[in-house]
This record gives C-alpha cells, sequence and structure tokens, in this order.
C-alpha cells in the first residue's frame, strides 16, 4: 500500500499544480511527472487555486464521465474563478462606447448549452438533431475533399524545407546564444499544415469560403481564449466578444440561406435537423457551430502536429510507418494517448458523490484529467513509453468517453491518416530544427505547441 502523501509533498504539489494552472512554460512543457505524483500519491486532490477537484485516475475518471445524472456538464472549461475576473474585465469594458453593441450583443444572445456543456435531457435531443452531420456516409463524402486539400498543403510544405535547405546559413557556432524558435532557420508545421488542414475542411463544412479562412481563424482563436485560461485580459476579452458577435451575425445568415435552399454540408444538417417536428433553436445553432469550428480544427491541429513529431523524434519508426502506411491507424491512437490534445474537462456534482474513498460535496467541481488517466500504469503498461503498436490504445480518453464522447472523432481520425499520408509522400525525411525550444500554447486545457520547426 503506498505511503499517504505528507505535507510536504502535497505542498510541493499545489505549487506546481498552481504553476501549470497560471500556465508557466514550464510546468506546460512538462506535466505528466506532476500527474503521475497526483495519481499515485492523492488522486482525488482538491486545488484551493483551481476550486476544483483533480482526478487522475483511470477508472475515477472513466466512472465520472459515465455518471451523467449525478454529474453536470454545464460548465465543462471551469469554475467560478475565471468567471469572476471576466466580469472585471467586462465591467472596464463596459466604459468604452465601442464596445457597447457586442457587450450587447451577448447579453441579448445568449450562448445556449449544446452538446460537450450540455446535459441530459437536452443533450440526447440536440445529439440525436445532428449525428447525421457526422455520419459514415458524410465523412466518406469529404475524404476526397481532405485529400486533395493534404495533399496541396504537403506539398508547399515540400517545397519550402527544400528552399530552406538550400538556403540554409549553416550551423551557428557553439558559443552563439541560444536562438527562440521564431529566430530559428526551418519550416513550421503548424502554420504550414497542420493548422490549415482542419481549418480548411471544417471551413467548408460549414460553408465559409476559402477567401474568409483567415476571418475563421481568428474567431477561432478567439473563441477558444476562456478554455483553460482563468485569468484573461481585458484585451483577450475585448477580442472574445467582437468574434462572437461578428461569428453570430455571420451564421445566423448562413443558417437562414441553408433553411432556405439546403445543400450537402453539415451547415445544412445542423440548420434542418429535425426530430419529431422539433427544431433547434437558433441559440442552439450558433453554440453548436461554435464548438464545431473549436472543435474540428483546435484539437486535429494538435493531434497532426504530436504525430509529425513522433515521427521526426523516432527515425525508426518513420521508417517503420514510410514502408508500412496501416501503422498510421496506431500511431494516431497512441498519439491520442500519449499527448491528449485535450489534456482533461471539468464536471460538476450534483449531489454529494464519493469517488476514490473522497466525497465531492454537490455544487463542486472535479477536473477530470484525460491526459493522466491516459498515463495510467493501471490501464496501460509502460504508460510513458511511445507504442504505436499498444493493443488497447484504443481504450484512451482524448475523445471522452460515454454520452458525451466527441461527435467529430470520425473527422479527426480521417484526417489524422489522410494528412499524415500525404507528408510522407511529400515529404522524403522529417527532422526537426535542433535545439528548438518547445513552446506551448497559453491554456492548461488544451495541449499543443505553437510551432514545430522541420528542416
Amino acid at each position: 500500500m503506498d505511503a499517504a502523501p505528507t505535507g510536504d509533498t502535497i505542498g510541493s504539489l499545489d505549487s506546481r499544480l498552481d504553476a501549470l494552472i497560471d500556465r508557466d512554460q514550464e510546468q506546460l512543457a512538462c506535466p505528466y511527472p506532476l500527474f503521475a505524483e497526483l495519481r499515485d500519491g492523492s488522486p482525488v486532490h482538491w486545488s484551493e487555486h483551481l476550486g476544483a477537484w483533480v482526478l487522475t485516475r483511470y477508472d475515477d475518471v472513466l466512472a465520472v464521465l459515465h455518471d451523467t445524472a449525478r454529474f453536470s456538464s454545464l460548465m465543462p472549461t471551469g469554475p467560478a474563478r475565471r468567471g469572476r475576473v471576466m466580469g472585471e474585465a467586462l465591467a472596464e469594458l463596459a466604459a468604452d462606447p465601442a464596445m457597447a453593441p457586442y457587450l450587447a450583443y451577448a447579453q441579448g444572445q445568449g450562448m445556449a448549452a449544446v452538446l460537450l456543456n450540455a446535459d441530459p435531457p437536452d443533450h440526447v435531443r440536440q445529439r440525436k438533431l445532428v449525428n447525421a452531420a457526422f455520419r459514415p456516409r458524410r465523412l466518406a463524402a469529404l475524404e476526397p475533399f481532405i485529400t486533395d486539400v493534404a495533399r496541396r498543403l504537403a506539398a508547399d510544405l515540400a517545397s519550402r524545407l527544400t528552399a530552406t535547405a538550400n538556403f540554409s546559413p549553416g550551423p551557428s557556432p557553439a558559443t552563439a546564444p541560444v536562438k527562440s524558435s521564431s529566430e530559428m532557420a526551418g519550416v513550421d508545421l503548424v502554420a504550414t499544415f497542420a493548422m490549415p488542414l482542419p481549418m480548411t475542411v471544417i471551413a467548408a463544412a460549414l460553408g465559409v469560403p476559402t477567401g474568409e479562412l483567415a476571418t475563421f481563424k481568428r474567431w477561432s482563436d478567439d473563441l477558444v481564449m476562456p478554455v483553460g485560461n482563468q485569468a484573461p485580459t481585458v484585451d483577450q476579452v475585448r477580442g472574445y466578444l467582437v468574434s462572437n458577435q461578428e461569428f453570430g451575425e455571420y451564421f445566423a445568415a448562413r443558417i437562414a440561406e441553408r433553411q432556405a435552399a439546403p445543400t450537402d454540408d453539415i451547415l445544412s444538417d445542423v440548420a434542418n435537423a429535425e426530430l419529431d417536428g422539433e427544431r433547434l433553436t437558433l441559440a442552439e445553432q450558433l453554440s453548436m457551430l461554435t464548438q464545431f469550428l473549436v472543435a474540428g480544427n483546435e484539437t486535429t491541429t494538435k493531434l497532426l502536429t504530436n504525430m509529425v513529431n513522433q515521427l521526426a523524434l523516432d527515425p525508426a519508426l518513420q521508417a517503420r510507418v514510410r514502408a508500412d502506411r496501416s501503422l498510421v491507424e496506431g500511431l494516431a491512437e497512441e498519439s491520442l494517448r500519449f499527448e491528449a490534445p485535450v489534456g482533461g474537462l471539468f464536471r460538476r456534482a450534483l449531489v454529494d458523490v464519493e469517488i476514490g474513498g473522497q466525497v465531492i460535496p454537490a455544487g463542486q467541481h472535479v477536473w477530470v484529467l484525460y491526459a493522466a488517466a491516459n498515463r495510467d500504469g493501471c490501464r496501460f503498461a509502460d504508460p510513458d513509453v511511445f507504442d504505436p503498436d499498444r493493443p488497447n490504445a484504443r481504450d484512451h480518453l482524448a475523445f471522452g468517453h460515454g454520452e458525451h464522447y466527441c461527435l467529430g472523432a470520425g473527422l479527426a481520425r480521417a484526417e489524422a491518416r489522410i494528412g499524415i499520408g500525404a507528408v510522407l509522400d511529400a515529404v522524403d525525411h522529417l527532422a526537426l530544427v535542433p535545439g528548438q525550444p518547445a513552446e506551448y500554447e497559453d491554456t492548461f486545457v488544451l495541449r499543443g505547441l505553437r510551432q514545430l520547426l522541420l528542416v
């Protein structure tokens, strides 16, 4: 039996956990030792800084995800601390006359609870209404488009790598100062391939013309800002409000168009979904499209980046996958387990619930840490070893589990399979710029490299 954690141990865990929540780059870069210590010594851990219980064992996380009767999903991105900070920022913005229409829109339109942040019976109704948008036939019909986009972007990646190799200034002297990633020679996989592929695909599925992709990306960046950010700045809240209104007004018009003249795309499915004569409300439709936008590109960008990173770090693995493309599926599943793009979401206890011997009082939140559960040695042998041949890799919780299992998981897997195939076809050898720092995005909930420089 493990020894009970001492006060010093708990204090150390809390200080490191606080640093992670505050988005300290050192903790963001490698949170897994912290997760392992929590899992072994304090698997149901109260974080005062977060205002939530932190769950790190696979079985505990799985139990909460399946218990929709006693745990609510209405606040999946965190408890009230961020709300207070947001309130302070909103109060400051209210003094700016230019922000008046955006504040009025946010108050008038609101955000409906849908899918990710909806509870039964609303979630069940919504899921039935939009299941058709992600049915296998729809995904199969998208694959030729995904393939065309992936090949074009991969060809551009290869061309840039060739140009970089031809004009490389050579290695820096050993005495040269360490450069930031922005100063290093190389081609950024994230900006060149991993971001534009899923962004282009989800934009097309939602009827956004390619000429508006830059605006679409800005909306995505602004709308995802509150996820894993407990202390947003005034400028970040301003951007969120502006993009929220622009996105809402744009898609309200597109929904009306699709209702009048449906086409064969996901937007039409959302606009016209009907069950027993009942349709989604406009607020539900807009909230749903927001989730599709963010989940449809942010998480897949991170998955593609992680897969390429693993191949570049392990030349032997890269050679195996090049020789046998059937290994790509295992590579994708193990990447999802090893580096979950969504580290974990939140649930709120509706009644007192005992988890792992600890009573979670009604009204308190739990942070169900997929990333920690995915490295639980009780479920996965040698959990800190990346093994694309792992027989149970698909048991990972990167897409959640149970009723709230990710609706777009099939699309993400298709984009990963097709995207990695296109990169391997276009680029003869994947290698990283030596010595580049690992810079992670400014969120403790999502996990992704800001850049991955290839040479």
